[in-house]
């Protein structure tokens, strides 16, 4: 395995294991649960009705790709029990359907041996399970979210064959989850998917300022957990820089966003001055139009290594300078090794 590959499946196992810790949290899974999902089945669900299942349904095949959380909900005095199963996506997985049942199958027979059924008795039953993927890609999820559509000639078979639906929360493609959208809601996980979305640096700082200034009703533990997560996913100092204004009293937080982002556009545009005065340099030796055409290449080049300095991501740094995800990959890995 080369080191690009290496640094991949790093990244996307760091990413799914922040929002494991964040949704083992009975809390904040509860907010997704409630205002995001919306479901009958969570009108009525609190905190102390969650309980988080230990066990991971998770094949060796796909033990380093997956971080999942199942839950055990009790409703109205155990007379509803039923399971939550939470999966983290990074990319577009077009055998989630089947992994999903998977889970699903290992889920019951756990329940089935440890109920002890016996086949005399009528009222055998079986708890609901509610998968849920969250899918925070820079692709649209175009997964069916319907089992049965893993089925040759499925239509062939009307209710004969099996199946299920999974809800799917697009973090940066559905509609539903637009930046308006998620500062209407003012809740933890709304804040969360502000922040996991694709954007460039200043962007990222803006929305650390909406949620510093106006999502007043999170509670102190939900800030340690979007703090925590920050933490997880961002690369210093911008981590840094965006936990000192969620932390900062709210009349501090318009100039610390503003300094910060001075400092990103000022590096920008250094960069590219430099660029574009190297580029007139060279056009001057060997012909104007060569110099400029070297210098603005050389001013992108100059553009991703401050970045990379200055703790971006790879996705905020390929729109910063306009250059390919490889070169971004590329250039991380000289500065690594100097």
């Amino acid at each position: 395995m080369n080191n690009e590959e290496k640094y991949k499946k790093n990244i996307h196992h760091i990413h799914d294991k922040s929002y494991k810790d964040l949704y083992s949290k009975r809390e904040v899974a509860l907010d997704l649960f409630k205002n995001i999902s919306n479901a009958n089945w969570s009108k009525d669900l609190k905190a102390e009705d969650l309980t988080l299942v230990n066990n991971t349904y998770i094949t060796a095949d796909y033990e380093e790709r997956e971080a999942d959380i199942v839950y055990k909900a009790n409703i109205n005095n155990s007379e509803v029990v039923f399971y939550i199963l939470l999966e983290f996506q990074s990319s577009v997985d077009y055998t989630m359907p089947l992994r999903l049942l998977f889970y699903m199958c290992e889920i019951i027979k756990e329940y089935a041996v440890n109920a002890k059924h016996k086949k005399y008795d009528k009222n055998v039953k079986i708890p609901a399970i509610v998968p849920i993927v969250l899918y925070n890609g820079e692709q649209v999820w175009d997964v069916p979210n319907q089992f049965r559509k893993m089925i040759y000639n499925e239509e062939l078979f009307g209710n004969n064959i099996l199946n299920f639906e999974y809800d799917i929360f697009d973090i940066s493609n559905d509609e539903k989850l637009n930046k308006d959208a998620l500062i209407d809601l003012k809740n933890v996980t709304a804040a969360i998917f502000l922040l996991d979305q694709k954007m460039d640096a200043i962007e990222f700082l803006e929305r650390i300022k909406v949620i510093a200034l106006y999502f007043n009703s999170l509670s102190d533990a939900e800030i340690k957990a979007i703090k925590k997560w920050i933490k997880n996913t961002v690369v210093d100092p911008l981590a840094e820089s965006a936990i000192k204004i969620l932390e900062a009293d709210k009349r501090e937080v318009e100039l610390m966003v503003a300094r910060n982002a001075f400092i990103l556009d000022e590096m920008r545009e250094n960069a590219k001055k430099e660029g574009r005065e190297e580029g007139i340099e060279e056009g001057r030796k060997e012909g104007r139009k060569e110099g400029r055409k070297e210098g603005i290449e050389k001013s992108k080049l100059e553009v991703v290594r401050n970045s990379i300095n200055n703790g971006l991501n790879d996705d905020i740094i390929c729109k910063i300078a306009n250059v390919s995800l490889d070169l971004v990959k590329k250039i991380r890995q000289e500065c690594e090794k100097n």
